[in-house]
């Protein structure tokens, strides 16, 4: 399993920000809020030193599958890069 997630730039749209977004210490992904509680415009994604909440305006799911999927990557590495099945930016990347 990779130690760590990239997402590049060219996914992410949030206003002032000019670089990729790497993630390390993953322990889940999940669509929605860690309460279990679904969404289409987000995705939590747990660490060992907090939770990142990414805004992926109505393709949640599909984003946290395609994390879920670089994290898993065979043959795995230190970093794996996240290639989105869909078209949709991250346009927030909250820590909390």
């Amino acid at each position: 399993m990779a130690q760590f997630i990239k997402i590049k730039k060219s996914n992410v749209n949030i206003t002032d920000s000019d670089s990729d977004i790497v993630i390390g210490g993953v322990v889940s992904v999940t669509q929605g809020g860690l309460d279990g509680v679904g969404s289409a415009d987000t995705v939590a994604v747990k660490t060992t030193g907090g939770t990142y909440l990414l805004t992926v305006t109505a393709a949640a799911e599909d984003w946290a599958k395609d994390i879920q999927k670089a994290l898993t990557a065979n043959p795995g590495g230190v970093l794996s890069i996240v290639q989105p099945s869909s078209t949709v930016k991250v346009t927030v990347c909250a820590i909390a």
